[in-house]
């Protein structure tokens, strides 16, 4: 429980004032200073990791672990009380067996999505965020909702994220291109179709046929391909999302239906197949971008926002690049966004049993999350240390604030790998786009009848 400690004076809220004294001085004119303090009494707070050491560096480790630390002990002094990581495998660990016998649990939990908060979701140990006092789980703080939305179970948000500290957001089919290759190359840079409305999947394509001829003249490697994917079946998506598409619809009379399966989905799987087909894309690594096989690397948009310790992906590398969403195709239009959120996801979930004030959680949590310093966290570190140039951070933040929803969790494991596996092969050129519907709308189907209640539509229409 909260406790506050404060120089009330209660002669304010006492009927002893005397009206009727001669000369009496009221006591609101009177200059009181009230110092209100929060004291939470000692109480632990316990923040379960399967990797504390990205939470709870040693000091020195860096200067944003510093930061972290430093945060910790902050809100330890100005709340009194103590905030703890916890080591914790990634998933449910052995927190339901002490839900069962009444022991405290730890307070928040950071895990995966599939591994952690969708099982102890089903098992009745989260709390949603809406039902916790004294923190606003929709604050931009926490991540915008659309990105988040693995944090959503039956329409009910429970995820939160550390959106403002230092880690940047990972999601599905970004684009990025080698600036210094292009410009050498005498080829007009993606930024500049952007701009004029027109980053087309006709113009894409030229570009990728001019790169291929350029390269050729300039002498490449025979293993040069003007553009590679490091996951075709999530390329399929994305290609479908810039097409008009989404995932799961609904129709006017409520039910839910595969929005996929229709002529602009198929048309992304003959796009990619065509492109594929003619050596212009192939599936690969970020290896070929960062050695120079490739100008154009499509894929997740962590390579291009991390850094790792052998310095393969591209912030660690000496490489010019810029970041940009897909091209739009004939159903699509420039607002369509190509990225998606994937179930491997990290959030972090609250749970309901540690034996502490739900609002003395809320309490710590909404000061804990706070940005870590003054320089909006991850947004200034890819506007000012990562990215080369300013198009592409809006390019990020758009597609993050915009992010398409992939239902995989909905779908299940079964329909999702049918899907992918389905999409690999029409791209590849083993099915047709048509012989790849077939074969898994079915299962897609069924997966939707049986599982799908919410669009993202049903929540922002409330």
């Amino acid at each position: 429980m909260k406790r506050l400690t404060a120089l009330m004076l209660l002669l304010i809220l006492l009927l002893t004032v005397s009206c009727a004294s001669n000369g009496a001085v009221e006591v609101f004119d009177e200059d009181f200073n009230i110092e209100y303090t929060t004291d939470l009494g000692g109480i632990l707070f316990r923040w379960g990791s399967a990797w504390p050491q990205q939470f709870d560096m040693t000091e020195g480790f860096s200067i944003m672990g510093d930061k972290m630390r430093a945060r910790y002990r902050s809100v330890e002094s100005e709340l009194n009380c103590k905030i703890e990581i916890v080591p914790w495998a990634d998933g449910v660990g052995s927190l339901p067996a002490q839900v069962a016998s009444g022991m405290p649990t730890l307070d928040l939990l950071d895990g995966h999505v599939y591994a952690a908060g969708y099982p102890l979701y089903k098992a009745g140990i989260l709390l949603p965020v809406d039902s916790v006092p004294n923190m606003n789980g929709y604050d931009e703080k926490y991540g915008p909702i659309r990105f988040r939305q693995y944090g959503i179970f039956d329409g009910v948000l429970y995820g939160i994220y550390q959106y403002a500290w230092d880690f940047p957001p990972e999601f599905a089919c970004a684009m990025v291109f080698n600036t210094d290759m292009l410009i050498t190359l005498g080829l007009t840079l993606p930024y500049e179709y952007q701009e004029n409305g027109c980053w087309t999947w006709s113009n894409c394509k030229d570009l990728l046929i001019a790169s291929q001829d350029a390269a050729m003249n300039a002498n490449y490697d025979s293993k040069f391909v003007p553009m590679v994917s490091l996951d075709l079946a999530k390329d399929a998506l994305g290609f479908m999302f810039v097409n008009g598409c989404q995932v799961i619809e609904k129709n006017s009379n409520g039910n839910y239906f595969w929005g996929l399966d229709n002529t602009a989905g198929v048309e992304a799987l003959e796009f990619l197949h065509d492109l594929y087909a003619e050596n212009l894309y192939r599936g690969g690594t970020a290896n070929m971008f960062t050695s120079q096989e490739t100008a154009f690397m499509v894929g997740e948009s962590y390579y291009s926002t991390h850094y790792n310790e052998n310095n393969s992906y591209l912030p660690g590398s000496n490489i010019v690049y810029g970041f940009i969403n897909y091209p739009y195709g004939p159903h699509g239009d420039p607002t369509c966004v190509s990225a998606f959120v994937h179930r491997v996801r990290r959030m972090n979930w609250i749970i309901g049993f540690s034996g502490n004030s739900i609002d003395d959680i809320g309490m710590i949590i909404d000061r804990l999350f706070e940005p870590i310093d003054d320089t909006e966290g991850w947004k200034g570190s890819l506007e000012r240390n990562i990215f080369f140039d300013t198009r592409d951070f809006e390019n990020y933040k758009y597609m993050v604030e915009n992010i398409n929803y992939r239902h995989d969790l909905d779908l299940g494991e079964k329909a999702s790998s049918l899907m992918d596996d389905a999409f690999t092969k029409a791209i590849s050129g083993s099915k047709s786009a048509a012989e790849a519907f077939d074969s898994v709308r079915n299962a897609v189907n069924e997966a939707i009848a049986e599982n799908v209640n919410w669009v993202f539509e049903d929540l922002e229409n409330r």
